[in-house]
């Protein structure tokens, strides 16, 4: 029976009829017309699949997929888990039970997939437009796409990054927070001129997860062979392992082993002394302060009614430093003389112990070691988190805000980071294999993930405060021998 005007479209799209595939039926769109047509045979299509799967295979048919899947049979099945949008699809329209450790009989399937038997027992009572999609799905293989274009709402150019295939797929809800360079992982499914993502990663993958992908494409052409939908379809498994790993990654970060400027771990320690005088302590450790004399750190200090010091800060710094050669010192770390007591900050204990004897030298008689408080970078994002939006923190934020936002910082910020870009092309890259990205772009893969790594470094920048000037990557991808990024060819 044919919807009402009002009723809700058989598509499943939650609009009424008049407003979704009525709407398309009337303006005549033939692609437009086709996907809406896709969309209501689609419906239920999931749960006849899980169904007609659990009458042949039963529970155990699941858990063997599920193992195989994750490369392992120590997990049981978990509708929960953020991969299901991934392992459904490939459950239905990829695998088959393992012919020589499967507990299935062979027979069960006769060698074809969940959805292949499905058709050949079923095929002949479903509208033949369903029956050619599943078709197409069983055809199609999974791989990672890379975003080239994308119109928010409406679907994307996606590229296959293992053959170079472009598609332009229908996608609503999935192309709302795509960007160009976005990976995900996914069968795309072509029928006519429409082509329909089924499956696809719960998560988007930045620019920089690219070169695991790159590494198996490589190791997968060794074969010799032309990368084809049914080549690859030999390497499902190596392509779920590394999907795996990197989705994982990102659903599940982990805090990355945090070192300071001079490559130490980082460890935050408040080193704690009783003092006599603070004109004393403050003659004493003045000169640590490279950047400002005492006149400039005096203009800052207050005093007691007596004209006495009271409090004074000191940044104490060394010159140069061993990571960035373009930086004119280094901060070790950050003094506060308040009445009789002294606090030194500093994050790391190399420079803690560095601190306790240059006390020893300079004030041996005038200060006594109370203390050191010690707290490592978890516990202090976890106290900054539990503070939430305080008064005092957005009076923080607001200050530093401020303080970006001087000309004279963002010019020295621009000069440091357009020194930093200029050394990075001669690094060697973990990423790029050890190479730098100037010997990496001689060739078509290492060109691909310069690519990929300045993209990052684009979507970066935007997150800096202030953002990175516009200009230096523009120069960088001059250097490199670059595209734009609206240029990019993909």
């Amino acid at each position: 029976m044919k919807a009402g005007r009002n009723d809700p479209c058989p598509c499943g799209s939650g609009k009424k009829y008049k407003q979704c595939c009525l709407k398309a039926e009337s303006a005549g769109d033939p692609g437009d017309l086709l996907w809406h047509r896709l969309r209501r045979v689609l419906d239920g299509l999931t749960v006849q699949l899980l169904n007609f799967a659990d009458g042949t295979l039963g529970r155990q048919g699941m858990e063997e997929a599920w193992g195989d899947f994750h490369l392992s049979d120590d997990d049981a099945f978990d509708p929960e888990s953020p991969h299901i949008p991934v392992f459904m699809p490939w459950f239905f329209f990829d695998w088959t039970p393992d012919q020589v450790e499967s507990a299935i009989p062979e027979s069960a399937l006769g060698g074809l997939t969940v959805a292949g038997a499905y058709l050949k027992k079923k095929g002949r009572h479903l509208d033949p437009l369903l029956v050619r999609y599943i078709e197409a799905c069983v055809r199609s293989h999974f791989s990672f796409h890379e975003v080239v274009q994308c119109a928010p709402g409406s679907g994307f150019i996606l590229r296959d990054i293992m053959t170079g295939e472009r598609h332009d797929v229908s996608e609503r809800s999935g192309s709302e927070h795509a960007r160009p360079g976005d990976i995900l992982f996914a069968k795309v499914v072509a029928v006519d001129q429409v082509c329909m993502l089924e499956g696809c990663t719960p998560v988007l993958f930045p620019p920089i997860e690219k070169a695991p992908i790159v590494d198996l494409r490589e190791h997968i052409g060794k074969s010799g062979r032309p990368l084809t939908a049914e080549l690859l379809k030999d390497y499902d498994f190596e392509m779920i392992d590394v999907y795996l790993d990197i989705a994982e990654r990102l659903l599940n970060p982990q805090i990355p082993a945090l070192q300071n400027t001079g490559g130490e771990p980082l460890l935050f320690h408040s080193l704690i002394y009783d003092i006599d005088s603070p004109r004393e302590a403050f003659d004493a450790l003045k000169s640590l302060c490279l950047t400002e004399g005492e006149k400039e750190l005096l203009a800052r200090a207050e005093f007691d009614a007596g004209g006495g010091l009271r409090k004074v800060e000191i940044s104490w710094q060394k010159p140069g430093n061993a990571k960035n050669k373009e930086w004119d010192n280094t901060v070790l770390g950050q003094i506060v003389i308040d009445g009789r007591a002294l606090t030194a900050q500093v994050n790391s204990e190399s420079r803690a112990r560095k601190f306790q004897a240059l006390m020893a030298e300079r004030l041996p008689g005038g200060a006594r070691y109370r203390t050191t408080v010690i707290e490592s970078p978890e516990a202090m994002m976890a106290a900054a988190e539990k503070e939430g939006d305080t008064e005092e923190a957005r009076a923080r934020r607001a200050e530093h805000e401020a303080l970006n936002a001087l000309p004279e910082v963002r010019e020295q910020m621009t000069r440091m980071l357009r020194a930093h870009y200029e050394r990075w092309v001669h690094e060697k890259i973990p990423a790029l294999g050890g190479k730098t990205p100037l010997q990496a772009v001689k060739t078509p893969e290492g060109r691909e993930m310069v690519e990929a790594l300045v993209l990052q470094i684009e979507r970066d920048s935007q997150k800096m405060a202030p953002p990175l000037e516009p200009s230096i990557v523009k120069e960088l991808r001059a250097r490199l021998g670059l595209a734009k990024q609206d240029e990019l060819p993909f």
